[in-house]
């Protein structure tokens, strides 16, 4: 029975050996972790159809919850802002920085559970507190209707705490959200967040780079530009509010900006570093190599590094 019981021991440690060989080896010749290799390749694309099929939902998004499996360690509170439902997460002492999170989606789609393991791992290991909209989204509203009510809630939150505890930060779409806010913030002599953390922003939502298409395995240049001119609406798409890679970059605080070379995005998040770089903004610029759209995020070596580079950012 013993040596049954070693042989099958030893059978699994030449399993997990041979699982780490190859991994290793993988990771040496591709350049990425195992792990992220699985995530791109598990990414759905949408498509024209899905998007001819979609466009003009009407379905109420206008109410979330957050996952079961999600643990925050501290109580997360819920309010409203008009008709926006927010989530706000007390710092653990005063001298905790707060962070004003804008979860991205295309401007289409609520959180999703990537969103809030990653607040909830920042919130655990920079005590800092989360505050999180659900903010207006096509195809009940549009950008006209959830820049107010997001300005609204910034001019709350510097109520409540000093402007310098609090950093702004997003992705995707919330990314470009983001950028956008904190130039109408600017623009209307309000007084900034210390910092931005800009996480493959959509900074320009007729832009995207078509000959990064074929890496790209989650996004659609030509879908999102038919999403974003939706949801400029009225509005002229290349107008800062929708598109804040167009707006004025002096003025606004030490952003970092993360992308990845494998995604459409990367040649406007560039230029967005640029545009920052030469007006004396103090930015940094963190790329990703072979890695995809808001690889931060991803369950995998690479995203676990890149949040612990913003834990760092949010606690300076």
């Amino acid at each position: 029975m013993r040596n049954i019981i070693k042989k099958i021991l030893w059978t699994l440690v030449g399993i997990i050996a041979a699982i780490v060989i190859i991994g290793g080896a993988v990771w040496l010749i591709d350049g990425r972790s195992p792990q992220a290799i699985v995530v791109s390749h598990a990414l759905t694309k949408a498509t024209m159809e899905d998007y001819k099929q979609g466009k003009g939902d009407k379905t109420d998004k206008s109410v979330v919850e957050i996952p079961e499996d999600v643990k925050f360690p501290r109580e997360m509170r819920q309010y409203r802002v008009g008709n926006m439902q927010v989530f706000h997460m007390e710092p653990q002492d005063d001298d905790k920085p707060i962070v004003l999170y804008i979860h991205g989606g295309a401007y289409l789609h609520n959180f999703s559970e990537q969103h809030w393991n990653a607040m909830a791992e920042w919130a655990e290991t920079t005590g800092c507190g989360i505050v999180t909209p659900n903010y207006p989204l096509l195809y009940c509203y549009t950008a006209k209707d959830a820049h107010p009510l997001m300005m609204q809630l910034y001019k709350q939150l510097i109520k409540q705490y000093p402007a310098k505890r609090i950093r702004i930060m997003g992705d995707s779409a919330g990314g470009g959200f983001t950028l956008a806010l904190a130039q109408e913030i600017r623009n209307d002599s309000i007084e900034l967040p210390s910092h931005l953390v800009l996480i493959s922003p959509w900074v320009d939502v007729l832009g995207g780079d078509d000959a990064l298409q074929e890496n790209d395995t989650f996004l659609d240049a030509k879908v999102l530009r038919k999403v974003g001119a939706d949801w400029a609406g009225e509005i002229d798409p290349r107008d800062p509010m929708i598109s804040p890679f167009y707006g004025d970059m002096n003025g606004l605080p030490p952003t970092d900006l993360y992308v990845g070379t494998w995604e459409i995005f990367y040649t406007d998040v560039v230029n967005t570093y640029n545009k920052m770089k030469a007006v004396g903004i103090d930015t940094q610029l963190h790329v990703a190599e072979k890695m995809g759209h808001v690889y931060p995020l991803w369950p995998c070596p690479e995203g676990s590094k890149a949040r612990k580079e913003i834990a760092e950012i949010i606690t300076q």
